[in-house]
């Protein structure tokens, strides 16, 4: 393995293996070439959080060069220090014909790289959306526009840097196990079957899609991917994460109103906002909530979730492994993998949001 994927600190899963359900499986094996992923035998008892994790793992694109999917992944992977999602992109570049010094270019300079003057510009605005610090301008908009790639296409390449953070924080905050198939791509007779699975794993261009009803949390930014078959994907799980019934719906729409007031997302931080007052939350009490992360009218599990929604933003890993692992002393399995998922929603969608200022 490259030296940039040794060199990623990573503690040990505190989730154990469970058993998939059947049709849960299916969907998990679909995204992953076939075999049965670390995140669906982890993360199975909140089933939404497994079908958000199998649908941004899904290649298909529909505006932008297929082949940046993966280039995306690794390098937001890398970006965010995800050793389960890094380790599984680079294997899979490799299964796809990708040689190691190509990737260990990709890995230490994207400039360095055996890529195109448009491709290095997509995978630069794809760090600085999955980074946001600062967000995206209209003038790195504009950049991507001068080399070529269509309206429809940035905003693609937006949403797959935004979710491939969704899986990063997944894999991160539960410390996901390196899946097995990382040490197999490197044994000699992985090369017979290699072309085989490439087939199986390029990612597709489909035909613009649809786009999902202009309705539910994050109506807009859902609507900013503009035929993408994220759009749909994006609204199926916000609506499943929102909809479930394993936390409150006020406190995840407190994690949401923290999450993008650290982001610096008014569009998340506002419609969060909104759905607190409607549950009856005084404007003054949001404000203190946001702004100290504490407040008297928390509840004992919204006080350990509001601060630690903040901590996901930006970490390292071994410390928010830890900080998460901390929380499972105080809430049950299926509160904390629920607060992983909403905490690694909204930080996609408030990065995503950037469509809505620079669009």
């Amino acid at each position: 393995m490259g030296g940039a994927l040794a060199d990623m600190e990573w503690g040990t899963c505190w989730l154990d293996p469970v058993d998939v359900p059947p049709s849960l499986a299916a969907a998990a094996r679909k995204a992953a070439g076939g075999i049965l992923p670390a995140w669906a035998t982890r993360l199975a008892t909140v089933p939404w959080v497994v079908h958000g994790f199998a649908r941004f793992a899904g290649e298909r694109v529909a505006h932008m060069p297929p082949r940046l999917f993966g280039f995306i992944n690794l390098v937001v992977s890398q970006d965010n220090s995800c050793r389960y999602c890094y380790g599984a992109t680079r294997a899979l570049m490799k299964l796809q014909g990708f040689g190691d010094a190509a990737i260990a270019r990709m890995e230490r300079d994207i400039h360095l790289a055996d890529l195109t003057p448009a491709e290095a510009a997509a995978l630069q605005f794809a760090r600085t959306v999955s980074q946001a610090n600062p967000r995206p301008t209209v003038a790195d908009v504009a950049a991507l526009a001068r080399v070529g790639f269509s309206r429809p296409a940035i905003a693609e390449i937006a949403g797959v840097a935004a979710f491939a953070g969704f899986s990063n924080r997944v894999s991160t905050l539960c410390a996901l196990p390196p899946e097995r198939f990382e040490r197999w791509v490197d044994h000699p007779l992985a090369r017979l079957v290699r072309p085989l699975v490439a087939r199986r794993l390029r990612t597709r261009r489909v035909p613009p899609v649809p786009a999902p009803p202009a309705e539910g949390p994050c109506a807009d930014v859902v609507a900013a991917l503009d035929g993408s078959p994220l759009a749909l994907d994006a609204r199926r799980t916000i609506d499943e994460g929102m909809a479930s019934p394993i936390l409150p719906r006020r406190t995840k729409l407190l994690m949401v109103a923290v999450i993008g007031r650290a982001l610096g997302c008014d569009h998340a931080e506002g419609e969060a906002r909104s759905g607190l007052s409607a549950d009856g939350l005084a404007p003054g009490d949001i404000d203190e909530i946001v702004r100290n992360l504490g407040s008297p009218r928390l509840d004992a599990r919204e006080a350990r979730l509001v601060p630690w929604a903040r901590e996901t933003v930006r970490y390292r890993p071994l410390a928010i492994q830890e900080r998460t692992r901390e929380l499972t002393r105080h809430l049950g399995r299926d509160e904390v993998i629920e607060a992983v998922g909403i905490a690694s929603l909204a930080n996609a969608v408030a990065r995503l949001a950037i469509l809505l200022e620079t669009c």
